[in-house]
């Protein structure tokens, strides 16, 4: 526990630049963006690290008053002990300016998502669409097979974005004797640009490190079934790296910069929504991408939307546009999430009473629930 002595009397509490807090209605969160990861922290705390920014620890004691002292010394502690913030004197510490809150990304295109549920479908139209999304600059490609496929159809779609600009391919695929571990460590090996393989349906959750911290090979139990497994929020899937949360205070951190092809060729804005923009068999991705309807949910981030604005998580989540409580309102909180930012809980959002009839709409009442397992590599197909 931090106790004031004469070493640290004149010093000032500062956060590393990299640490951000975020207010919600009950608590904030506070964020480390280097290290990714996050921290609940109480609102009063807030205050008090603005209060630091000003006055020395020894002043901070004096305003805070001996009732207080407790409290001051384990908010100081807490700061040191988990490295996120420093003792500066009064001379260096102005040497140490607070990180800019901005977001910029070169790509036309950061991220894709294409669906398969039939191979020779995807096959016909896979190489024209990697082209495009390749003279877009997007970074990352997320493929979700329904369906099982061979390591050659694998060895295929690896091949195909191996001269592109195209760094992460994710690639979830359905269970099979086809697919052995070995073949698949052998595949990612020989593609350095697959960052994860998540197999669904498969005997047992397992996860293999492929190449340390880089690549991973995942077996989960539960079954992707369609699109309709998109849209969990929940906390295995929030994102702390100073992109993502710089990128969250001006856009929709799912749909920003992301074109997608469904199982079928249509191309959306996630193959969850029901509008369509086209065939990617007949319709260019540049001249989606000009259409105002297909771009103006990128800048629809969480301030904008309800409960969400009030939650101290909405910087580090991802957001669902597909599946909201109120399906008629755009700017409603995602359905499948189940936080309560006022009372600071988690429940099942699926036996959510009062999501019972968007669940109806949806048509997902028969569906069960399919998560995937937390990866460490999260890449942008991954918002």
């Amino acid at each position: 526990m931090f106790s004031l002595n004469q070493d640290t009397n004149d010093k000032y509490l500062m956060l590393f630049a990299s640490c951000l807090i975020t207010k919600g209605h009950g608590r904030a969160l506070l964020t480390d963006s280097q290290r990714g990861k996050f921290d609940l922290i109480p609102n009063d705390m807030i205050n008090f690290m603005e209060n630091a920014k000003l006055y020395s620890i020894k002043t901070l004691f004096k305003i805070y008053g001996v009732e207080n002292k407790g409290i001051v010394e384990s908010y100081v502690s807490y700061i040191l002990e988990n490295e996120y913030g420093f003792l500066a004197n009064d001379k260096i510490r102005t040497n140490f300016p607070e990180i800019k809150i901005d977001w910029k990304n070169p790509s036309i295109i950061t991220n894709s998502i294409i669906d398969i549920k039939d191979f020779e479908v995807t096959k016909a139209i896979y190489e024209r669409t990697i082209s495009q999304l390749n003279e877009l600059q997007c970074e990352a490609v997320q493929i979700r097979s329904y369906i099982s496929l061979s390591i050659e159809q694998l060895e295929y779609l690896a091949n195909s974005v191996k001269l592109t600009c195209i760094e992460y391919l994710e690639i979830y695929v359905k269970d099979s004797d086809e697919l052995p571990l070995n073949a698949l460590i052998k595949l990612m090996h020989n593609h350095t640009k697959i960052s994860n393989i998540i197999v669904h349906a498969a005997d047992k959750n397992d996860e293999y490190d492929v190449i340390k911290s880089l690549s991973s090979i995942y077996h989960t139990t539960q079954v992707l079934t369609d699109e309709t497994c998109c849209g969990l929020v929940e906390k295995q899937y929030f994102n702390a790296v100073k992109s993502h949360y710089m990128e969250a205070h001006f856009h929709n951190t799912c749909l920003n910069r992301k074109v997608s092809i469904d199982a079928n060729g249509s191309i959306k804005n996630c193959p969850s929504m029901a509008t369509s923009f086209g065939n990617i068999k007949e319709t260019n991705l540049s001249e989606v991408i000009k259409n105002e309807e297909f771009t103006s949910i990128w800048n629809l981030k969480k301030d904008f939307v309800l409960v969400c604005q009030d939650c101290e998580f909405r910087y580090v989540c991802t957001d669902c546009r597909a599946y909201t409580e109120e399906p008629a309102n755009l700017y409603s909180k995602p359905l499948k999430c189940g936080y309560d930012p006022y009372t600071n809980e988690w429940s099942d959002w699926e036996e959510n009473p009062l999501k019972q009839k968007a669940i109806a709409h949806y048509e997902l009442s028969n569906i069960k629930r399919t998560k995937t397992p937390e990866t460490k590599n999260i890449t942008h197909a991954q918002k």
